[in-house]
């Protein structure tokens, strides 16, 4: 996004993504971790936390879309770049050219891809996926081993790895990921015994990573945990280790004075004292369900009392002090109080994640280190 003159801004900390990639690297144990910075790195800038893990030693990222990749080539990111899903034919000249690595999970585009690197003169890169029962992309399984020794053998290609995707977060869905994940294993058992070399293979994610299941596979990719968001419900694997990546969301106060409207309106109400913030629902903040949501002003948590486009209203009668310009925390910790992400996930009704998605890309992004 363009510079902002606006005084909003979100602080992430990226001493806790790295507390977080060593909480997943213990996990994980032997197995390399890939790094999935898909949907804007879910909402903390791709560029800022891409340059934070590649030098904290991750080697590989896993992007959601192309235009991702090549922001990231742009900003001098020069790490390994894999592709989720397919590519489209106009993308292949900036796959060679950013020597990215797609995913292929059909002869649409294996063809594709060979007849690029063929003509090139080169071998391209590519990652093979196997559904292996979440049926959203990747080759069936009846037929998943034959398709991988065709692509392994083929001119122009080069076969990097092998993967699949099993999200869950009760403790039935990590049931059901176990038995998805036998099938998955027995294709790369029977490539092996064909003789089929396959330099990576990765099945397990955040889920099954902080669910601690049992994994063959020589790699995990993980979303989720790296940003301190567990997809697991409470008492389904790892949770209180993980440490939330935002330092703290604020807003300027823009005016404060007046008693509430008569009658209704955006007021405090009766005698209290309004404050209207310069953040609202264009910058992704979700409208909380009966009224629930709190900011900080002046060291204490004040309600929300109105929701529009460019701000919020919120009853500042409680507060210590409530200027013009200073800021409230949206999201953050002054003294005793505290609004956290999972607060304004259970005031809207949605996930944590789902409240990042909302605000990714909305404002301006400041990074902190400790």
């Amino acid at each position: 996004m363009t510079e902002s003159v606006r005084s909003v801004a979100m602080d992430v900390d990226l001493s806790a993504l790295c507390h977080n990639l060593a909480v997943v690297r213990e996990l994980s144990q032997d197995r390399e971790v890939i790094a999935s910075i898909k949907a804007n790195a879910y909402g903390f800038g791709a560029v800022g936390v891409s340059r934070a893990l590649v030098d904290a030693g991750v080697r590989k990222l896993w992007t959601g879309n192309i235009d991702e990749a090549i922001a990231l080539r742009d900003a001098g990111i020069d790490a390994e770049i894999l592709l989720f899903g397919g590519i489209e034919p106009q993308q292949v000249a900036d796959v060679l050219r950013h020597d990215f690595q797609p995913t292929i999970f059909d002869e649409v585009g294996l063809d594709m891809l060979a007849a690029a690197g063929v003509a090139a003169g080169r071998r391209v890169p590519v990652w093979v996926k196997i559904d292996a029962g979440l049926g959203r992309f990747g080759v069936a399984l009846g037929g998943a081993a034959d398709f991988v020794e065709q692509v392994a053998r083929r001119d122009g290609i080069d076969l990097r790895g092998v993967y699949s995707h099993l999200p869950f977060g009760s403790a039935d869905g990590a049931d059901w990921a176990r038995e998805r994940s036998a099938h998955f294993n027995a294709v790369i058992d029977e490539l092996g015994a064909r003789g089929v070399a396959i330099p990576m293979t990765q099945l397990w994610g955040s889920s099954g990573v902080l669910a601690g299941l049992a994994d063959a596979s020589s790699a995990v990719c993980v979303g989720h945990a790296l940003f301190g968001l567990s997809p697991l419900e409470a008492g389904v694997g790892v949770h209180s280790e993980l440490r939330p990546l935002i330092r703290s969301l604020s807003a300027p106060i823009l005016q404060v004075g007046g008693s509430g409207i008569e009658g209704g309106g955006y007021g405090a109400g009766g005698n209290g004292l309004a404050a209207t913030l310069g953040i609202g629902l264009a910058d992704g903040i979700a409208k909380a369900k009966h009224g629930q949501a709190e900011v900080i002003i002046g060291g204490r948590r004040v309600p929300v009392r109105g929701f529009t486009l460019e701000y919020l209203m919120v009853d500042a009668s409680d507060a210590a002090s409530a200027e013009p310009f200073d800021a409230a925390l949206i999201i953050g910790t002054a003294g005793d109080a505290s609004v956290t992400l999972d607060d304004w996930a259970a005031w809207t009704g949605v996930s944590p994640l789902e409240v990042m998605m909302a605000l990714s890309d909305r404002m301006p992004v400041r990074y902190v280190d400790g």
